[in-house]
């Protein structure tokens, strides 16, 4: 009895001094951090966060300017060409062949032994067989359909001009910026040293709490620039696109980061209950209703697409019902129905979506 009370003191007194000194640890470390909790913020916590969320944003706005090199050969079999044109006819200097009999009357002036005769007619017949020096020049009218079976080089460079935010690109891109902007703006409206500690503590204890969410210079101008130019001297820029290209915004909103510190920057986004997840369920839901093919949104769409890697493979693309197109080939009754099959060409893998690269040489 009195060795375990022995050893409940000893052991009393060991907690007493692992707690001093555990808690002389702790107001150490509160003093370093008090210290230079300011250091933290402006050399680490403020670099790190806002170099994330600067490099999202320059991602969202960046353009992909390149120029596509194209050099191939298009063989053209049997196209049907309507030709209405005109052949200029010039030759020199050639030899004819009469088929029949030419009768010829023409003037002459016959002079013989003692005998003159002036603008006299004469009546003569070139037999046929007789060869006659002859230069030709005329245009020759050619109005015909032609089948035309020839080989067309293909030599020219392809400029595409591409900003990522009118992409689907700029979804998952903007939803990481929307994760760190409640960041950045909190720690650019936190105080910077200890000077600006007593009046933020004075506006939170009167009630009127500073704007943690407030634009900051930061926030404004979070990206500044690019070190090469995009879509200079680039004339298409306002060109029109065809109607059958243009996109269907589809009303899906970026899901965000925190919901609590999101609310404060997208506010209209959580009015009477509502959140991006709810809204973007009933906007699924509206979407199919109206016949909108879920891949070109819910981002199936590589899976559903052609390309090298899946034809090499002997896969079959797929059709907005989810069923495979008809193959080439014949069908059961020996009826063509299509081109004539060939066997596929390895490709590297991967889910190329038909971009393959240009052939060197």
């Amino acid at each position: 009895m009195r060795a375990l009370k022995a050893i409940g003191k000893y052991f009393w007194r060991f907690m007493i001094v692992f707690s001093f000194i555990v808690n002389i640890i702790l107001v150490v470390v509160l003093l370093v951090l008090g210290l230079t909790i300011f250091d933290i913020k402006k050399n680490i916590a403020q670099p790190l966060i806002e170099g994330l969320h600067s490099s999202f944003v320059g991602l969202n706005n960046a353009t992909i300017d390149w120029t596509i090199p194209v050099h191939d050969t298009i063989h053209v079999d049997r196209a049907q060409a309507q030709l209405d044109t005109s052949i200029p006819i010039n030759v020199p200097e050639t030899v004819v062949t009469l088929t029949q009999p030419v009768p010829l009357t023409v003037s002459a002036n016959i002079v013989a032994p003692g005998l003159t005769v002036t603008g006299a007619s004469v009546n003569l017949t070139l037999p046929a067989g007789t060869r006659l020096p002859v230069s030709l020049g005329f245009d020759l009218p050619v109005q015909q359909a032609a089948t035309v079976s020839l080989d067309v080089p293909v030599d020219l460079n392809v400029r595409a001009v591409i900003p990522l935010n009118q992409t689907q690109i700029h979804d998952p891109v903007e939803n990481l910026r929307l994760l760190f902007e409640p960041l950045v703006r909190a720690l650019g409206n936190l105080p910077d040293n200890f000077d600006q500690v007593g009046p933020f503590a004075s506006q939170l204890l009167s009630g009127n709490a500073p704007n943690l969410m407030a634009e900051t210079p930061y926030s404004q101008h979070p990206w500044p620039g690019y070190s090469t130019t995009a879509g200079t001297n680039y004339t298409l820029s306002t060109a029109p696109i065809p109607n059958d290209n243009l996109p269907t915004n589809t009303g899906i909103v970026p899901i965000g980061g925190i919901p609590l510190l999101d609310a404060l920057i997208r506010p209209e986004l959580y009015q009477n209950g509502s959140t991006p997840a709810s809204m973007n369920t009933q906007t699924v839901t509206n979407l199919q209703n109206a016949g909108v093919v879920p891949a070109s949104f819910n981002g199936d769409y590589a899976e559903t697409a052609n390309s090298p890697s899946k034809q090499a493979a002997g896969q079959s693309p797929t059709t907005s019902d989810g069923q495979a197109p008809p193959q080439n080939g014949t069908d059961q009754n020996g009826q063509s129905t299509g081109t004539d099959a060939t066997a596929p060409t390895p490709v590297p893998g991967g889910g190329d979506l038909g971009i393959v690269a240009t052939p060197g040489g």
